[in-house]
């Protein structure tokens, strides 16, 4: 089951960054530390929902709080070591005090030790912060189960930043898909943009949803720009469909994968999804086996005909209400 894949794979990276920061600690070697505090920003707020931002980006030098959510009133110390007296001491400082008054909630993140001791232990919390041990102190056990309850599309879109940051390796053997099979065909087609189309689009209906899903701002220079070559397109799915193939289906559906892919993160606005959709479907035709020899630029523009095709058949995105697929 791919669940178990994520899991196993999430869990080794944190594990192995963990050990790494510990070893470094004791070097005296913090450089990680900086970066990890990034990259934990990132998943806390893909598990979690929040909108952490750097509370050094808001506020320069703000002492024992790293990450700040102002939308959830929530400050969050990020720290490689569990210890009740560094906790005690960050509850302690004035600038906790000030977070205290604006009604904000603490927690503590340790990235390298374990701290269920330190949940049953009572604190000294002077300016009354919102701090409860068992729910706000964190550290890679709680992460790991909170993140194996998300749901599958949720997983699969944390399971990628860890790819993102820590890499992966490809597979041995790359595998066909259809996806890089339309792409060959339709970097066969002659594309010119004069070609008239044989297939009528309602484009009032079309605007209607671009409208809705807030893309006006890619509306000329993407969406009407690969629009005429919605006929070509069309037309090598229904060669498959007499040939009893599922190529169009199976095609369309893994659009759909990717764009649910994107709709787990609520911290990116519909422009920013359509084109990480392009990229996760370029990316994924270029590690396919069966992909010609075709230029880079060629391929993005396959894929980009082969997106805004699946926006107009209601593959991706959503539809106000009314719209049909448009094809008339």
């Amino acid at each position: 089951m791919k669940r178990q894949k994520y899991y196993n794979e999430i869990s080794e990276k944190l594990e192995i960054l963990s050990r790494r920061i510990k070893t470094n600690g004791k070097l005296n070697v913090l450089d990680l530390n900086i970066h990890a505090e990034t990259f934990y920003r990132d998943l806390l707020n893909s598990v979690y929902d929040y909108q952490l931002e750097s509370a050094n980006v808001l506020s320069a030098n703000v002492a024992a709080i790293d990450l700040i959510d102002a939308t959830n009133k929530l400050a969050i110390q990020v720290s490689s070591t569990a210890t009740k007296q560094k906790i005690e001491n960050t509850l302690c400082k004035q600038k906790t005090m000030d977070y205290a008054a604006e009604g904000y909630k603490i927690k503590f993140l340790f990235i390298a030790d374990e701290t269920q001791s330190l949940r049953n232990k009572n604190y000294i919390n002077p300016h009354k912060i919102s701090f409860i041990p068992e729910e706000d102190i964190l550290d890679k056990v709680s992460l790991l189960t909170s993140i194996s309850q998300l749901s599958i599309g949720k997983y699969s879109f944390v399971h990628d930043l860890f790819i993102k940051e820590f890499g992966g390796a490809l597979p041995s053997s790359k595998v066909t898909t259809n996806l890089a099979t339309i792409v060959n065909l339709l970097a066969e087609e002659d594309l010119d943009e004069s070609g008239n189309s044989s297939t009528k689009l309602d484009i009032f209906n079309i605007d209607e949803k671009i409208v809705y899903n807030e893309l006006e701002i890619i509306k000329d220079t993407t969406i009407n720009e690969y629009l005429p070559y919605y006929s070509k397109l069309d037309r090598i799915y229904k060669e498959f469909e007499y040939e009893g193939k599922n190529k169009r289906i199976s095609v369309l559906r893994k659009l759909t994968s990717f764009y649910e892919k994107e709709m787990c993160n609520i911290n990116i606005n519909n422009v920013e999804r359509f084109f990480n959709v392009v990229s996760s479907v370029e990316e994924y035709i270029n590690n396919s086996n069966n992909l010609n020899d075709l230029e880079e630029d060629i391929v993005e523009m396959c894929v980009k005909i082969i997106a805004v095709d699946a926006f107009i058949r209601c593959k991706i995105f959503k539809n106000p209400k009314g719209y049909n697929y448009v094809a008339t």
